[in-house]
């Protein structure tokens, strides 16, 4: 067919079939509002900067993924909230404590601080140690050097721990431990050789914050709301019904205003490609699509149509010798309509506010995609189906 060998009506396909393959072999991912999960929302104590903000989300990052929670979404909204996207089921009570632990630690003996948490160079998981059920950690040479003169002759003094002011530990310094040698190898020890689950959890929180380091401010949780992969799942199914309608809407109108499937039926078929462009395009960079991700694909698709409504009736409107120059018409309205969209959401995306950004990220995929790929095979396809 004459039409398929176009270079622009080709470029259309062979995007929409690596759409297709991409949906087929990689899938979708969707957040927690879709799939079922958690949302805890986080107060800083204090308005913080665009670095404080990033040091405190790459930590609370690393906190999580220290835990096996690795599928987590987090960003700030503000300056002073942080959500923090869990997906499917989870320990709620062990993430709020490992969340909300500032990890300030200081050791302490005698009443002279003999080490901090920037002093740790490395943490290992808790374990039975000698000493009982603890954390082993390595300290670095300046923490060493300090805890052996802290610590000289101070044998039988209790080493006391503390994480965010609250006593942890406080095992008696050993003989060997007090000669006034740097040792780096330390314990925190938190239970003896039958360590309770309560103990073991509190061994984890310590570790983690150890690992991850200490909160520039502290944080509260101010809410956790929470749904279950059963409501989500109607979520989509309600979303795919709303799609629908809106399809058969989109097509009611433009049956009524052309009266002509040889018309329709591009416009409709068009639509449809712009829809799978998105998806592929969000299955290609793990995009997870959420309830506002879709709302940005229906107004990104309602976009499409009516640039294809205004190249439709230019190229209608034209006489045989001045289509082209018609059509160029149409495209000049058409970029000047995305170009403004684009702009709009710009913000939304460069800011990252919340769920804002998975609006923000699918309309302007769909603009660009729309503009780049669709229209112009659409303006083509139109030429075509007027011609014959």
């Amino acid at each position: 067919m004459k039409l398929l060998k176009d270079p622009k009506v080709a470029i259309l396909l062979v995007f929409v079939l690596a759409s297709v393959l991409l949906l087929t072999f990689k899938g979708l991912s969707f957040g927690v509002d879709l799939s079922g999960g958690s949302t805890i929302v986080l107060n800083t104590e204090k308005p913080l900067s665009d670095a404080e903000m990033v040091s405190v989300t790459e930590i609370l990052t690393s906190r999580l993924n220290t835990n096996g929670l690795s599928d987590v979404r987090i960003y700030p909204r503000g300056s002073d909230e942080i959500v923090i996207e869990i997906p499917k089921s989870a320990d709620l009570e062990r993430i709020e404590r490992i969340l909300t632990q500032q990890g300030v630690f200081i050791a302490t003996i005698d009443n002279k601080t003999a080490y901090v948490g920037q002093d740790i160079s490395y943490v290992e998981e808790p374990r039975m140690t000698a000493s009982g059920y603890g954390v082993g950690f390595r300290l670095s040479s300046d923490g060493a050097n300090n805890f052996a003169e802290v610590a000289y002759g101070k044998g039988g003094y209790p080493v006391e721990l503390y994480m965010d002011g609250n006593l942890v530990s406080a095992p008696i310094l050993s003989p060997d431990l007090a000669d006034g040698r740097p040792h780096q190898s330390q314990v925190i020890t938190v239970a003896g050789a039958s360590p309770t689950r309560e103990d073991i959890e509190k061994a984890w929180v310590i570790y983690t914050a150890l690992k991850s380091g200490s909160l520039p401010v502290k944080v509260e949780i101010a809410y956790i709301s929470s749904v279950s992969p059963t409501l989500g799942a109607e979520f989509i199914k309600g979303a795919l019904i709303a799609g629908l309608f809106a399809f058969l809407a989109v097509a009611t109108v433009i049956s009524f205003r052309y009266k002509n499937p040889k018309i329709v039926l591009p416009i409709l078929i068009t639509g449809f490609s712009e829809v799978l462009l998105i998806l592929g395009f969000a299955s290609l960079i793990d995009w997870k699509l959420d309830l506002a991700s879709i709302a940005g694909i229906v107004a990104a698709v309602g976009t499409g149509v009516d640039h294809q409504i205004v190249i439709t009736d230019e190229t209608i409107a034209g006489e045989s010798k001045k289509v082209t120059k018609n059509i160029k018409r149409a495209f000049f309205i058409i970029f000047g309509a995305a170009a403004t969209t684009i702009a709009a959401m710009l913000p939304l995306f460069v800011m990252g506010i919340g769920m804002l950004k998975g609006f923000a990220i699918t309309t302007i995929a769909g603009v660009l995609m729309g503009i780049l790929i669709s229209r112009p095979a659409f303006a083509r396809i139109m030429q075509y189906v007027l011609k014959h």
